[in-house]
């Protein structure tokens, strides 16, 4: 029996992810924004992955879910939380949506006390005891943007804003300008490709020196500026891929921020590099992109954007929990040859 739309005027939304996870919920805020300006709509969101949604005018609060806290001890995170939950509670909130599908968002959730808990069927045991509306559906047959985005169903919303995008402030695209004429190149006209060589796990990475050669293949074919990037804690990789070059990039730092990233790849003809956040950033800023992947299934967590390529070797071991390679000897990043990925980069810079 169809059930009519929820009332609502004040949403939370939750995702305690990583930061490519809190970036898909671009289309879900875009879509409330522009198909629901009446509803008052905060997010909760671990901390540090804020930048990427910091400046979307339709976030009400941004709420920072502070892990270092809940980890430092068990009195230091039964008094974070106490205070957390009388915050939340105090803001009344008519409508929770969690997206994070575990049983901690489901406790913030019960706890907020708001009459109406969504959530997924595909979610932890906790979660389906404490939330009170589900949404079925599965979520092999969706890429995760359009999966959150059916939970807008039960507001009476139909028409998605699918796009995705980051926000980015005056100060930080004039500030990354500075660092490109500090490395000696002109931001017009640029002709340049990022490389993003790191993973959140080392089971996602491709081999530094295959990194290397692609970048060889590019500034001598077509004369492209090479920038090296990486995250604070990827300098060892990165001076790996720099030393199987054989020259200089053009630009190169594992200190950019979020956003300082999203501007640089902005201004880039290309992005190369694994399944990770800065493939995600340079996806949202409509940068030509090659994401590889191994280990997770790229149907659901690929870039969101129509000129990006994905290179999935679909392993029978695909889905591990990426601990420890059940095939050592022959590991799926390995399966995927510099002549693949440069088939795609030549597709698509001679496309764009």
């Amino acid at each position: 029996m169809h059930q009519p739309p929820l009332k609502a005027t004040k949403i939370l939304i939750i995702k305690l992810r990583y930061i490519g996870d809190t970036l898909t919920l671009y289309p879900v805020i875009h879509t409330l924004y522009k198909e629901a300006p009446g509803i008052r709509v905060d997010v909760m969101i671990h901390k540090g992955t804020e930048e990427v949604l910091a400046h979307h005018p339709g976030i009400g609060r941004l709420w920072l879910y502070d892990r270092k806290k809940v980890k430092n001890s068990l009195i230091s995170s039964i008094r974070y939380h106490i205070k957390l939950l009388k915050q939340l509670r105090s803001e009344k909130y008519d409508l929770v949506i969690d997206y994070s599908h575990g049983d901690r968002a489901a406790f913030l959730s019960l706890m907020t006390g708001a009459p109406e808990r969504v959530t997924y069927t595909r979610s932890s045991r906790l979660s389906r005891l404490f939330m009170n509306r589900m949404i079925q559906a599965d979520p092999f047959r969706y890429h995760i943007v359009d999966y959150q985005l059916l939970a807008l169903r039960l507001l009476g919303i139909e028409r998605f804003e699918r796009t995705m995008g980051i926000v980015i402030p005056a100060h930080v695209e004039k500030r990354v300008e500075v660092l490109i004429k500090g490395s000696g190149l002109s931001p017009e006209g640029l002709k340049a490709a990022a490389i993003h060589p790191g993973a959140r796990g080392r089971l996602r990475q491709w081999r530094p020196e295959r990194f290397a050669e692609i970048a060889r293949r590019l500034r001598e074919s077509y004369g492209v500026k090479i920038f090296l990037i990486g995250g604070p804690d990827e300098e060892g990789i990165v001076r790996e891929v720099e030393r199987h070059m054989g020259f200089s990039p053009a630009f190169s730092s594992t200190r950019l921020t979020l956003l300082e990233m999203a501007a640089l790849f902005k201004r880039c003809r290309l992005f190369v590099g694994n399944d990770s956040a800065p493939a995600h950033i340079a996806s949202a800023v409509d940068c030509p992109s090659v994401t590889l992947f191994g280990p997770t299934f790229p149907h659901m967590w690929r870039p969101y954007s129509p000129v990006g390529e994905v290179i999935f070797k679909n392993p029978p071991c695909c889905g591990c929990r990426q601990v420890e390679c059940v095939r050592p000897d022959n590991p799926c990043m390995d399966l995927i040859q510099v002549d693949e990925v440069w088939r795609k980069i030549k597709g698509l810079l001679e496309l764009f």
